[in-house]
């Protein structure tokens, strides 16, 4: 992994108080900021996509097929559907060809 040096002003409570409850060092506990910053990131994104796509719009899963599902929710009782994993699957690896 490459390695990139830092300079920045932090606020010192909150950065003492990561050390001493964590016990890492300063460039571990930025390491880990940054990786938990960037998931929530990756969660933001998916949950502003499904605010503009929401499942319930999208054809191709064919929400509202499931028997006993008159108001078309998901259902989530039992396992998911093996086509909507394989679609989930196939949307997952063309966005990982587009962000490549």
């Amino acid at each position: 992994m490459a390695r990139t040096r830092i300079s920045t002003t932090v606020d010192a409570d909150r950065l003492e108080d990561a050390r001493t409850r964590s016990g890492l060092r300063d460039s571990e506990l930025f390491d880990r900021a940054l990786e938990l910053l960037l998931q929530r990131l990756v969660i933001e994104a998916e949950l502003s996509s499904l605010d503009r796509f929401p499942y319930e719009l999208d054809s191709d899963l064919g929400v509202g097929e499931a028997p006993g599902d008159p108001e078309g929710a998901l259902p989530y009782d039992g396992a998911v559907p093996s086509r909507i994993q394989r679609l989930a699957e196939e949307r997952r690896a063309e966005r990982e060809r587009r962000a490549s």
